[in-house]
């Protein structure tokens, strides 16, 4: 049985607004993009055909490559699962697949068993559950996956801009001080409104602190930051107390076994808004409290005892049967409809703090024909 951590997010834009302008937005609902995605990844075939743009891409050939290994929808409820393969490395700790498989070939390929002369774009997968009747999302991260929302929303935002056809675009390559680079544009629509507009996406994780006071009330009590780890014994040099989301230092010389906990009390005075960027950070970096172990928290002035971030944090665990056709599944990897069979028998619980009808039954939603 494997637990994945299910942590949710809204989003703060979703799109186009006029440059330098956050007032005027022409906005796009989740489910047209979702649904855009969808049909277009339909005459995919194989893991690189995936890939939004090419090096030949004026300004991206730099760009970290993210593939779409699956997207699939639940037509009773709306809602999607996304499986996005982030490119890392040459296969070193890593999982691959090859680069020319069908997008239902589900092998898995490490650096002890890929075919010689076998191109295999090695990486990690990032698993993605979309609620749009409720304008939410959630990352699900198992030990063998990474969770990246600023990657997600960026693989959205080439989407969009390079592919999608959801409403008229211009596209130029302009010339810069670094070479020459791609820039989309896209004219308004609203009656009345001339220009262009630029897509913008970005997201908020859902936490149950709600104002700006909160966090400042929090942050004044604040006099240390605590880190509960798993670790090998090594050194490792940080500056200053932001290590507190970086490897734990050198605790002893004498080994006496492969890992130790340990626990790390920093002494701190966070403002406001340091508070706020270590809560956004957490939902990225947290992969642990789910051994009793690993967790980030605090200890106020005149408190005693720890207060967890989880505490604060709107976070479930999604629990998956490892074991398929009488066998077991060593790679820690899923595809989007295990994690749907998942979602089943956990659903409600997981949307219980959104005050989610599980019941409602959301149409599917065609995308709508822009003039």
């Amino acid at each position: 049985m494997a637990i994945g951590i299910v942590t949710f997010f809204k989003y703060t834009h979703l799109g186009f607004y006029r440059y330098g302008d956050d007032k005027y937005c022409e906005s796009l609902q989740m489910d047209t993009l979702l649904e855009s995605l969808y049909v277009w990844f339909q005459d995919k075939i194989s893991l690189e055909d995936t890939l939004l743009w090419d090096d030949d891409t004026p300004g991206y050939s730099h760009r970290k490559k993210v593939y779409l290994k699956a997207i699939e929808k639940d037509e009773r409820t709306g809602e999607y699962i996304l499986v996005l393969w982030r490119a890392v490395g040459n296969g070193d700790g890593v999982y691959g697949i090859k680069a020319d498989a069908r997008l239902d070939d589900n092998t898995l390929y490490d650096a002890n068993n890929a075919a010689a002369g076998e191109r295999v774009i090695w990486g990690e997968a990032s698993y993605y559950w979309f609620i749009p009747s409720k304008d939410l999302f959630a990352s699900i991260r198992f030990p063998n996956s990474i969770a990246d929302t600023n990657l997600m929303n960026l693989f959205f935002r080439d989407f969009i801009c390079l592919h999608a056809d959801i409403r008229e675009k211009h596209r130029e390559v302009k010339e810069g001080k670094h070479g020459a680079y791609t820039t989309v544009s896209f004219p308004a629509q609203q009656e009345g409104e001339t220009g262009n507009l630029w897509f913008r996406i970005n997201s908020k994780q859902y936490t149950k602190l709600t104002t700006r006071a909160d966090l400042g009330a929090i942050a004044r009590d604040i006099t240390h930051f605590v880190k509960r780890e798993v670790i090998a014994a090594r050194e490792v040099n940080q500056p200053d107390w932001t290590r507190l989301f970086g490897k734990l230092p050198f605790v002893s010389a004498e080994v006496t076994k492969d890992t130790r906990k340990v626990e790390v009390n920093i002494e701190a005075k966070p403002t406001a808004e340091e508070l706020q960027r270590i809560f956004d950070q957490y939902a990225e970096d947290y992969n642990g409290g789910l051994d009793g172990w690993r967790n980030v928290g605090f200890r106020k002035e005149g408190v005693g005892g720890i207060c967890w971030l989880n505490s604060f944090v709107v976070k479930n665990v999604l629990p998956i049967d490892d074991t398929t056709g009488g066998g077991y599944d060593e790679t820690g990897h899923y595809t989007a409809q295990r994690l749907f069979t998942a979602l089943e028998f956990k659903r409600d619980s997981l949307l219980a703090p959104f005050g989610f009808d599980v019941e409602e039954i959301v149409e599917p939603i065609a995308i709508q024909e822009l003039p």
